[in-house]
């Protein structure tokens, strides 16, 4: 068992996609984000900023001959883990955890690791290696249930309309992604927020519930080979409680489904038993958990 890493996003992608296609919906980040990052480096010649993946990159996998068993990918602030299905079971996901730890420690990337994402069992097996190697304890960040939808059940629409974000709803779309930030506890600076709205509304990805002006926002973001997440859910505090945001959803979600995509998902805190209830009425199902955690600095 040994760590290959890479310094080449698309030799990455050649090299993991297949492991990561066997649970495309699953591995709707990881796959999202490489596609992003390779197309746009191919665009502009060299890696993108926050809002559509920064400059620090982090790709490794850990593997047993030439098959991936443990994926890594940090483009932003949380490194991304996937355990491929050939992983035999929890003693060799942690050794498989034992071995990508030991590298980072051994490159000196123990600083430039703040949190993790990934799968129940993986994210905690990854977080209790990581504390016994680095004596960095660690937290919950959140709690989080991937949905899948494949069909839009029927349910009654808030007055108002879905249409794609334009470049006069830029000032009000930057403030809608800082407070969104703010409330998901992953406060971002003003200028990312400006370019992330700027970018949906370049690539028609931005979309807003229109009720005699603005009212919610929604997103389609990170298509895959048969699927598409929708994200950036948002109404403003005063607005809520009127179905904009379900009806945000419901409508993108159908008319992803009616174009090419088999499926579209989406993430949710399970903190917020309201969110998870609403997006099941669309006629989301639950996939799978995931988790991130937070690792205490102060251990280093």
């Amino acid at each position: 068992m040994h760590v290959v890493s890479f310094q080449d996003p698309e030799a990455f992608l050649e090299h993991t996609e297949p492991v990561l296609l066997e649970n495309e919906l699953l591995n709707n980040l990881p796959l999202g984000i490489l596609y992003r990052l390779v197309n746009t480096m191919k665009e502009e010649g060299g890696l993108p900023r926050h809002g559509e993946g920064s400059s620090r990159l982090f790709l490794a996998t850990v593997q047993n001959g030439g098959r991936p068993l443990l994926i890594l990918v940090q483009t932003l602030s949380h490194l991304i883990l996937y355990a491929s299905d050939e992983v035999g079971g929890p003693d060799q996901l942690r050794a498989c955890c034992s071995e990508a730890v030991d590298y980072m420690i051994r490159q000196g990337e123990v600083s430039q690791i703040p949190s993790i994402i990934g799968l129940t069992l993986t994210a905690q097996v990854f977080a209790e290696v990581w504390r016994d190697k680095t004596g960095m304890s660690y937290q919950v960040g959140m709690n989080q249930r991937i949905y899948r939808c494949t069909k839009v059940n029927s349910i009654s629409e808030s007055e108002g309309h879905l249409r794609e974000a334009g470049p006069d709803d830029l000032p009000l779309l930057t403030q809608w992604v800082l407070d969104f930030s703010r409330e998901a506890l992953e406060p971002i600076p003003q200028e990312d927020a400006e370019r992330i709205a700027r970018r949906g509304v370049t690539l028609s990805s931005l979309y807003i519930w229109d009720d005699g002006g603005p009212v919610s926002m929604v997103q389609k973001s990170r298509p895959t080979k048969r699927g598409i997440v929708v994200t950036l859910v948002y109404t403003p505090p005063e607005l809520r409680g009127r179905g904009y945001a379900s009806s945000s959803v419901a409508e993108l979600t159908r008319r992803l489904l009616s174009s090419d995509y088999e499926f579209t998902c989406l993430y949710t805190d399970l903190s917020n038993p309201v969110s998870n209830h609403i997006y099941m009425n669309i006629g989301y199902e639950p996939a799978a958990d995931s988790n991130v955690y937070v690792f205490d600095r102060a251990g280093e």
